[in-house]
């Protein structure tokens, strides 16, 4: 199950049977009691609302009897499961539930824990065996409609009608708005990310006015009606579609969720099956806007403008000022981190010709220097760079070191540990800390572990373990004071990191 406590509803008429189930100890067993009721039409009513997972009911009940909420679940809440309390007379009654589906009948007069605890197991068993039953068969349908999507794109004009029909499956129509998101990952997280955003988008399903499909490796595509677009809908879904995807994998995939960058594009309305082809093309590939803003999140498809043909005139000027720093390394690096970006910004040149144009400039650079030897060092990371400030950093750290490897940290790995160091009581995340170096999230994190030998999360581990031990050793804060003043407002995860870090208890450490 997605939540950690599966949630409970006791229905009885009886307050002494409801008080003597309140003591039971739920939480031990993997459960949470959500609520109580004394007749069924108050039960099926919470039932309604706030759908437990498992409901334990008396069958003799004033109102609407346990036979008839039994019945009124199966039929409203299929995966909720029913245990009943039954008295002697009423076994008869009983078998004819289980037969329905009912999980177990527990007598009340005789029920030990043991009983109550076998009886919750059977649900547990039963609820994950249902939820994966029902995934499984939501899984294939979907990819069976990917594949369906798949096939129109490479239809010249998709049959209308056909079209229409595939659409109406997703209870849409034309006119249609089409987002994709991105899930930009390294090649050997891929398959973890894959599953933890397509779970997540399921579940964002239920919430949003969308229906998502896989699409390329690390795109998934979200279908929204026409009414999102028309009430100015679109664009707050959507941001609080990749919000919510981002949160998942920061507590699902916290080891390697600061390697992952996310954002969405936005179609043009979709209003003819001939635009189909065209429209798939500008949401799946990579969105230039993404290079020049890399803190973005959200793109408008066919809005990107790349210059792939620049005015001479405009690559000379920016030539001109490089040669004007007589390859001096100082003001190099100055023109590289202030003139470059702005010039590539205000002309919006297209990433592979910067790209080229950089490699041409380097070579000037490194053959001014008599370091020519050196040109294919630094060419895979100027064709990986993913945004300006990347490309930037790549570049400058370069002529900072002379090309030779000396042991100097990036200027902006060293400006992220000093942000971290001076804010360790604050929540810090690759996201925020990326930010304030102007590097993308996916490279800050590449970048930390080459420049450090330790990755960002255990370096921010590392720094506030040191710092709770030395609050503890020299100041009278107590245990979850310093939780605090670490930036770990959790007592249980504290005491259960610290442990892990000095091999004591925080308790046992400030005694000494």
């Amino acid at each position: 199950m997605t939540r950690e406590l599966l949630t409970v509803l006791v229905v009885d008429d009886e307050l002494p049977i409801r008080q003597e189930l309140r003591v039971f100890p739920w939480e031990a067993h993997g459960y949470e009691l959500v609520g109580e009721a004394d007749n069924g039409e108050e039960a099926l009513q919470f039932c309604r609302n706030f759908a437990p997972d498992v409901v334990i009911t008396d069958i003799t009940m004033p109102v609407l009897d346990g036979l008839a909420l039994f019945r009124a679940l199966k039929e409203e809440h299929p995966l909720t499961q029913v245990v009943l309390l039954t008295c002697h007379s009423e076994f008869a009654y009983a078998r004819e539930a289980i037969q329905l589906g009912a999980i177990e009948y527990l007598e009340k007069m005789t029920m030990e824990e043991a009983d109550l605890i076998r009886a919750l197991e059977k649900a547990k068993d039963a609820l994950r065996r249902e939820k994966s039953l029902r995934e499984s068969e939501a899984e294939r349908r979907r990819w069976t409609l990917s594949g369906q999507f798949l096939r129109h794109l490479k239809e010249n004009g998709p049959d209308p009608d056909e079209f229409a029909s595939f659409l109406q499956s997703f209870g849409l129509a034309l006119p249609l708005c089409l987002t994709a998101v991105h899930a930009e990952a390294r090649k050997e997280n891929r398959l973890l990310v894959q599953r933890e955003v397509g779970e997540a988008l399921t579940r964002l399903e239920s919430r949003h006015p969308f229906r998502w499909l896989p699409a390329e490796d690390g795109v998934y595509l979200l279908l929204f009606g026409h009414e999102a677009q028309r009430h100015g809908m679109l664009r707050g879904n959507l941001e609080a579609v990749v919000d919510a995807l981002q949160e998942a994998i920061d507590r699902q995939l916290p080891y390697l969720s600061g390697a992952i960058r996310l954002y969405a594009v936005i179609s043009e309305p979709l209003k003819s099956p001939e635009q189909l082809k065209d429209v798939y093309r500008t949401l799946t590939e990579v969105h230039v806007h993404r290079f020049y803003d890399g803190a973005g999140r959200i793109f408008i498809s066919g809005n990107a403008n790349a210059s792939t043909k620049l005015e001479d005139a405009a690559i000379a000027k920016m030539t001109e000022k490089l040669r004007e720093t007589r390859w001096d390394r100082e003001k190099l690096v100055e023109c590289l981190r202030t003139e470059l970006p702005r010039w590539a910004i205000k002309h919006r040149v297209d990433p592979d010709v910067l790209k080229c144009l950089v490699t041409d400039w380097r070579r000037d650079w490194l053959r001014e220097n008599g370091s020519l030897a050196q040109l294919a060092e630094t060419a895979k990371a100027i064709s990986a760079a993913g945004t300006i400030h990347e490309l930037v950093a790549t570049l400058a750290h370069e002529v900072e070191t002379g090309g030779a490897g000396k042991k100097k940290l990036r200027r902006e790995v060293a400006d992220a540990i000093a942000y971290i160091d001076s804010h360790l009581e604050t929540p810090l995340t690759l996201q925020v800390v990326s930010e304030h170096v102007g590097l993308s999230p996916h490279y800050l994190s590449r970048l930390f572990r080459e420049e450090t030998g330790i990755s960002f999360n255990d370096y921010i581990t590392k720094q506030r373990m040191e710092k709770a031990v030395l609050l503890l050793r020299t100041t009278s804060m107590r245990v979850y004071e310093v939780a605090h003043a670490v930036g770990i407002p959790s007592y249980r995860y504290f005491s259960a990191t610290f442990r892990e870090y000095t091999g004591a208890a925080p308790t046992e450490y400030k005694k000494g």
